[in-house]
């Protein structure tokens, strides 16, 4: 391909940590092999600032931008995603998240799009790389054998996101991604011929492993149940990272349970159920400003994140009130 035959492809993706959203980014990226890619991975809360900052065609923006395992909220953002397809910029999304399939013909999502695929059936990967394989006719015969190649790849970030477990190493793959950062995972992942770590890669899953036991810790001594009226069980805690991997811990053998980890880290909360419970999490953490699926969602909220700040000055504010205090004492 000569430089004046490549394209401009703008790659947004969900981040900032996630094994299906960096593969999905990267199965773009390794469809348009030899374009000059640009990708970002935006965490759900930055969806709408990340989509609004998307130059037009006539300004310098991209051929094509693709959203993949992200979906947004705000009508301004519809509107200008409409403003840059006019220009020119040729939109793909691709989602799974039920909050997004859910809400297919919301206003916002009133987008010329020259593409779309909202499903739940598939990871945002998985149905990334389906899609693509139908387009995969007009490249060449080698070029489409290299992107095809990439298909474990997809199907390890499946196995994962959507919790089956089929494949042995999808964990390790979403532990070691969510460790080094979605970035660097995603050019290492993009050096790969075949499914093998790199070493940047088996050291972040070491590393990722003695993250969990601690963040795990952490839950352990902090969590709170409380049994409600309905028969659902809420296990609170926070977390240090690896919010799935340790909710997974604290609801196992229990039932009709919903976990929430408030994540020191990355100051989101996350939401998990035991198989057995019904509660759509998804719609749960809508009413938060998040999203997510049935079994998975999760939301970023200030009133939680200042919580431990203000438990401890109501702590220390009963004691320094105190008129049992002796001040001499309290000042050294």
């Amino acid at each position: 391909m000569t430089a004046s035959g490549r394209r401009t492809i703008q790659i947004v993706s969900h981040g900032p940590s996630c094994l299906d959203g960096v593969i999905a980014a990267a199965s773009v990226a390794r469809f348009y092999a030899g374009n000059r890619l640009k990708t970002t991975l935006a965490a759900n809360q930055d969806s709408d600032r990340t989509l609004c900052g998307i130059k037009p065609r006539d300004e310098g923006g991209p051929d094509e931008l693709w959203i993949t395992d992200l979906s947004w909220n705000s009508p301004a953002t519809g509107e200008h995603l409409s403003a840059i397809a006019r220009s020119g910029v040729q939109i793909y999304w691709i989602d799974h998240h039920r909050t997004a399939v859910s809400r297919a013909d919301a206003p916002e999502f009133k987008v010329p799009f020259k593409g779309r695929v909202l499903s739940e059936r598939y990871s945002a990967a998985r149905l990334t790389l389906n899609y693509l394989k139908m387009k995969a006719r007009a490249l060449t015969p080698e070029a489409r054998k290299n992107f095809e190649s990439f298909t474990p790849f997809a199907m390890i970030a499946d196995d994962h996101d959507r919790w089956v477990h089929k494949i042995p190493a999808s964990p390790d793959w979403a532990l070691a991604v969510q460790t080094l950062g979605g970035m660097e995972s995603y050019r290492e992942i993009m050096r790969l011929k075949e499914p093998r770590m790199t070493r940047r890669l088996k050291a972040a899953l070491e590393a990722g492993r003695a993250g969990m036991a601690h963040s795990f810790e952490i839950a352990s001594a902090t969590m709170v149940e409380r049994q409600l009226h309905n028969g659902i069980a809420v296990r609170a805690a926070s977390c240090f990272g690896y919010s799935s991997e340790v909710a997974a811990r604290l609801y196992a053998g229990c039932v009709r349970t919903v976990v929430a980890l408030f994540d020191l880290r990355s100051q989101g909360v996350s939401l998990r159920r035991s198989a057995d419970c019904e509660v759509d999490l998804s719609e749960l953490a809508r009413t938060f400003g998040g999203g997510g699926h049935a079994a998975a969602a999760g939301f970023a909220t200030i009133d939680v994140s200042r919580a431990p700040a203000e438990k401890l000055v109501e702590l220390l504010g009963r004691r320094l009130e105190s008129s049992s205090a002796e001040p001499a004492r309290i000042a050294r």
